[in-house]
């Protein structure tokens, strides 16, 4: 029987059709062919289509944004750490290849140009955590390598740059890529602020600081010693420095001693320079020729007052000189002596109309020693309670253990905190001039770390270190 020619056109199609429908059938049961593709090859297929509220994370989509200020980077997980700057929460979300990263006017970044403290626009996939794109926020304005700032944590403001900011409560502090706090901040750190408006959202110290302390300085003391142009201090026992960290020349001068030793003090750690070996020479002397108006002004060197119709001769080094006068305003201040022959002129100012107390906005002369006024709080004192057993230094001078008290002097001075097996820690405090007793609470001091990241202190030889702070101020 011959099949006719209409039944022999339509048998191919039918087989075309289930061969196709196999095939796809293969391809979704292999993973390689999604459920909602397969429906452009099955036109007829009567499977109900469900919506499983799965989303496919496509390179830049988002559906949040935000402005932050980085917090935290974690390069080897590929996560950062964001502060919302309106609500102060933190959150973390992950980012890869496909993260966008730009400047404030658009162009290109890499991550490694992004830093803690820097305030972003992000987009970001909330569900998935995945940022999808981060710009430095072109609301936000940066003062960077800032030396002279005054942080009043107390009264959330400073003064930066000379200008008056707020600062804000959830305020991201970092030091060395890590958590820190404002207190933290000691004179001679230098600082990036950031903001946005009158509101300072992150403060990052740059170059911060360590601590200086010399071994075997029997025969330094009472002379003087000189860090670069960052530290000038008479030299008494025990005493440790607090010194932005770098590399110095150190100038030590005593009677029949003048070395100069070079010291690297690194972030956070303790250098030991062993000065037992200094030379010691006949005391070398210069003649100092004094102009002083008015003319029956008296002048003293080191206390004792000196005969000035003729040169005075002094010892070389650095010595305290204290000119006073009947009805004006006494000068006290150190003198640098270094050569044979030199001059000093001092003219003193009429004093302020006499009274029995200061005027409450009276400036202290910056040559004069604020120090050398005999103010009401003086008869009260600072208390150090906590933590407890620990080595108290106050300017670099040591004053005991803890719990431990000292005379209240008006101004900005560093408290250091040191013990074995600690890392030292410093706090600028502000101390007001109130005719009462304060008393400071600081945190406990950390164990040091027994691995690489131990915070240790170094020897040098031969010539070749939350509190209840007032201010934070840089010079």
């Amino acid at each position: 029987m011959r099949r006719s020619s209409k039944e022999g056109k339509h048998k191919p199609v039918v087989l075309a059709v289930a061969i196709l429908s196999i095939l796809t059938a293969g391809l979704v049961a292999a993973g390689l062919l999604s459920a909602s593709d397969s429906i452009g090859f099955a036109h007829e297929s009567t499977y109900e289509k469900h919506d499983t509220g799965f989303v496919i994370a496509q390179p830049g989509s988002y559906d949040s944004v935000d402005i932050a200020v980085v917090k935290e980077m974690d390069a080897d997980k590929g996560r950062i750490t964001f502060m919302n700057v309106e609500t102060g929460k933190y959150y973390t979300l992950d980012y890869d290849g496909t993260t966008v990263i730009q400047d404030k006017y658009g162009s290109g970044m890499s991550m490694a140009q992004i830093h803690e403290g820097d305030i972003v626009d992000v987009a970001f996939l909330r569900n998935k955590k995945k940022l999808a794109s981060m710009k430095l926020s072109e609301n936000a304005w940066v003062l960077e390598k800032v030396e002279k700032y005054n942080f009043d944590v107390l009264g959330k403001n400073a003064e930066v740059g000379g200008g008056t900011y707020s600062l804000r409560n959830n305020l991201v502090v970092s030091s060395d890529g890590a958590d820190s706090q404002l207190e933290d901040i000691v004179r001679g750190d230098v600082v990036s602020v950031s903001g946005i408006g009158n509101s300072i959202y992150s403060v990052v110290v740059e170059e911060g600081h360590g601590y200086l302390k010399l071994d075997n300085d029997e025969y330094l003391r009472g002379g003087w010693i000189e860090v670069g142009q960052s530290v000038i201090q008479q030299i008494t026992e025990d005493m440790l420095l607090v010194v932005p960290e770098g590399t110095y020349d150190v100038h030590l001068t005593a009677s029949g001693i003048d070395e100069v030793r070079k010291v690297t003090v690194y972030r956070n750690q303790e250098t030991t320079l062993d000065v037992g070996n200094v030379e010691m020479e006949e005391p070398k002397t210069g003649r100092i020729l004094f102009a002083v108006m008015p003319g029956n002004a008296t002048v003293s060197i080191d206390g004792t007052e000196v005969d000035i119709s003729a040169p005075v001769e002094i010892e070389y080094g650095i010595h305290r000189m204290t000119v006073e006068a009947e009805g004006y305003d006494t000068i006290s201040q150190y003198i640098k002596v270094s050569q044979d022959l030199a001059s000093i002129s001092v003219t003193l100012e009429k004093s302020l109309e006499e009274e029995e107390d200061y005027p409450a906005d009276y400036t202290t002369p910056s040559s004069v020693s604020a120090n050398e006024y005999n103010s009401a709080a003086s008869n009260y004192k600072v208390y150090i309670d906590s933590p407890s057993d620990v080595e108290v230094y106050l300017d670099g001078i040591y004053i005991g253990m803890s719990p431990v008290n000292f005379k209240k002097e008006p101004g900005t001075h560093t408290i250091t905190l040191r013990r074995p097996g600690y890392v030292t820690k410093s706090y600028t405090i502000q101390i007001d001039d109130e005719e009462k007793d304060v008393t400071y609470s600081f945190t406990d001091l950390v164990k040091e770390k027994n691995n690489s990241d131990t915070i240790s202190g170094n020897t040098v030889n031969g010539h070749e270190t939350v509190s209840e702070n007032r201010s934070v101020s840089g010079n």
